[in-house]
């Protein structure tokens, strides 16, 4: 009897010790899990980011699909078009070294 007690001890811990080389060593160990938190972390920012620009681009074209006033700003802003009468005037900045 005392073999087969042995022999069933050393078989679980076997198991045991299996077990715990596929939580710490295997392809799903915990390394793998904290690597994909973080990469999860990061999309989420990125998904974030991506809605607040979606959101601000539904507010443009809203305001573009309601006020002709908007879309003259925009055309004379970002595309800079001008009436033929007028001149466009625009500044360019200049950066500045800070080594100098």
């Amino acid at each position: 009897m005392k073999r087969l007690y042995y022999a069933l001890l050393i078989f679980l811990v076997l198991i045991v010790f299996i077990l715990l080389n596929s939580i710490f060593f295997g392809e799903n160990n915990y390394s793998k899990r904290n690597e994909l938190a973080k990469e999860n972390g990061i999309q989420k920012e990125n998904n974030d980011s991506l809605r607040k620009q979606n959101e601000i681009l539904e507010f443009e074209i809203t305001n573009a699909q309601n006020s002709n006033d908007h879309v003259e700003s925009f055309a004379r802003e970002k595309l800079n078009l001008t009436y033929p009468d007028e001149e466009f005037i625009s500044f360019k900045e200049e950066r500045k070294d800070e080594r100098e």
